[in-house]
């Protein structure tokens, strides 16, 4: 295989590697060009592309993310969601393939997960496992488990039917009789989620993220083809907020905050499903929650937010788990 790496990539060559994981099966957002931008600005970072060759065709994709000091980056790298790639039966060798062009560019530890699902994520970790990559999931990391709902030929009424979301039918009723209310947002209310957001982490005792990644997430979610920012609203301020990024036919619950104090209804619920309604009439096919944590997590913030994710679906979709190795 042959690997082409570049910091960007320009006409003819970024048009067949957005193509490319526009329409592979393991393709997500956080592997396409544009997200680049937002990669680069949580905090010293370099960012490259990597296009896998076979016979001419490209099989293989990836967006790297590594550390930089003073714009020389640091010996470990890790490519998010990726390598993309159309055919599971090809991701250890085009894996490989990156790992080796890494190393010739100084970069000796390599964390890799791609984006694949249920049956095909067993397939991809035994084939990872058996080329010498190692199981590296951590509780805190990128998550493993996640919750889907199909949005395919499904009305408003249709998209919550059932018993098992009595939960969000009763909490979205209850949210109306307050007089809540949902939209779409706008800058200002990507400067109050920013906000909502740094109370939540600071309440944890967590750092939040630094303003210019909330600045270039906004940008990349400017375009309806990417994602939406969604608000809902009490009396005239937005009390909540939700960010859903789109790939595909995939859309993603991919961050949301609310105000800190009680209010009486569950504040995330009218901007969340005003958002999986906007993917299901944007073409979008599946709306993912954003994951849950793994069995073995015993965070009890992490566990709350699960169980709100719960009262849109049960059933746990298995991902591919992080994976590290020597390039």
């Amino acid at each position: 295989m042959n690997v082409t790496w570049a910091r960007d990539l320009r006409g003819a060559e970024a048009d067949a590697f957005d193509a490319f994981v526009l329409g592979s099966p393991s393709g997500h957002y956080a592997q396409t060009r544009a997200w680049a931008e937002v990669a680069r600005a949580a905090g010293t970072f370099v960012t490259s592309l990597a296009v896998v060759r076979a016979g001419g065709a490209i099989v293989g994709t990836a967006l790297v993310t590594r550390p930089a000091v003073a714009g020389v980056g640091m010996p470990w790298a890790r490519i998010e969601r990726g390598p993309v790639v159309r055919d599971v039966d090809c991701v250890a060798e085009a894996t490989r393939a990156i790992a080796r062009t890494m190393r010739r560019r100084g970069v000796a530890w390599l964390r890799v997960m791609p984006y694949w699902a249920g049956e095909d994520a067993d397939r991809v970790e035994r084939a990872l496992r058996s080329d010498g990559w190692r199981d590296a999931q951590t509780v805190g990391g990128s998550h493993a488990l996640t919750l889907r709902l199909d949005l395919t030929g499904k009305d408003d009424a249709a998209l919550f039917a059932g018993k098992a979301r009595e939960q969000v039918r009763w909490r979205a009723r209850q949210a109306e009789k307050a007089g809540a209310t949902a939209r779409v947002g706008t800058g200002e209310d990507w400067t109050r989620l920013r906000a909502m957001h740094a109370g939540t982490m600071r309440a944890q005792g967590r750092r939040g993220r630094p303003p210019a990644w909330w600045g270039a997430l906004e940008r990349f979610a400017s375009d309806d083809a990417r994602g939406r920012l969604f608000a809902c609203d009490l009396d005239g301020r937005c009390v909540a907020a939700a960010v859903v990024l789109r790939h595909g036919p995939l859309a993603v619950y991919a961050w949301g905050a609310s105000v800190a104090e009680k209010l009486p209804f569950t504040k995330a619920v009218p901007a969340l499903v005003a958002g999986i309604r906007w993917a299901r009439d944007a073409g979008c096919s599946t709306f993912d929650l954003g994951g849950i944590p793994l069995p073995e997590d015993r965070d009890p913030k992490r566990a709350a937010i699960a169980t709100f994710k719960h009262d849109f679906d049960r059933t746990p979709v298995r991902l591919v788990r992080e994976h590290a190795g020597w390039c």
